[in-house]
């Protein structure tokens, strides 16, 4: 499992400026350290201080899974963080398909889930210069393709999307990537990641205000928002995590 520049280069229709390491902390955090202009890449197969989301860590063990950062020039369109997310589990998902026979579906807002495990999750994250504009946004994927082992803690929730070769899994994911982030206006990303969602119409749990609700996952807003109903009242969540109700 080794990362090579010149093939992720391949897959891709622009010029990327691509940083590959055979192990760093996090690909997010050298994203955040470098904050470069124009587009760039940063990618590993091991990572010893893997970041999800609300502060959560993300298992990255050594030539199992492929874990990358892109580094993209802020737009006026791409100030909604969550709609990015939702763009990055699209362009995820369709590069899964393409290089495979696996079918992921999206947990929202963040999680790839496969056969009903999270094999996948993004950490979308704005940067700011010195002088506190924001500058760039970077969107951290972390990807397990074939690890056998998991922390206790999650062993049984965590999944992979299988021995898909990582330079092309990489330079197929960043292409699209770029191309969903350059039409996040456009409404068909919002109605691909709608058509992957492994929410909408099941029983769902999440917390708000320290109360714990049991809702209806309905569908998703124009902004990335979960529309939930529970006890006939329509929520919108535009952040936290939820649960998916079994039986």
């Amino acid at each position: 499992m080794k990362l090579n520049p010149e093939k992720i280069q391949a897959y891709c229709p622009e010029p990327v400026a691509v940083c590959l390491y055979d192990s760093i902390d996090s690909t997010n955090n050298e994203a955040k350290r470098r904050v470069d202009h124009g587009i760039w890449l940063y990618a590993t197969t091991h990572q010893t201080a893997g970041r999800g989301r609300r502060g959560h860590s993300f298992y990255s063990p050594k030539d199992t899974g492929l874990y990358m950062t892109l580094s993209l020039p802020l737009s006026a369109s791409a100030a909604n963080v969550q709609k990015i997310t939702c763009a990055a589990a699209v362009a995820v998902c369709e590069a899964v398909s393409s290089l495979s026979g696996i079918d992921p579906q999206i947990k929202w807002v963040n999680d790839i889930y496969v056969d009903g495990k999270k094999a996948a999750g993004i950490l979308t994250e704005l940067v700011s210069d010195s002088d506190n504009r924001p500058r760039a946004v970077i969107i951290g994927i972390g990807m397990n393709l074939c690890t056998e082992r998991f922390p206790e803690e999650f062993a049984a929730s965590a999944g992979n999307l299988g021995d898909i070769e990582v330079n092309a899994l990489c330079g197929t994911v960043t292409a699209k990537l770029i191309d969903c982030y350059a039409h996040l206006d456009d409404n068909s990303i919002l109605e691909k990641y709608k058509e992957r969602s492994f929410c909408i119409g099941r029983t769902i749990r999440y917390t708000q205000n320290e109360i714990i609700h049991i809702a209806t996952a309905i569908d998703i807003d124009d902004g990335g928002g979960l529309i939930v109903e529970e006890n006939g009242t329509l929520t919108t969540l535009n952040s936290g995590e939820i649960s998916i109700m079994i039986g």
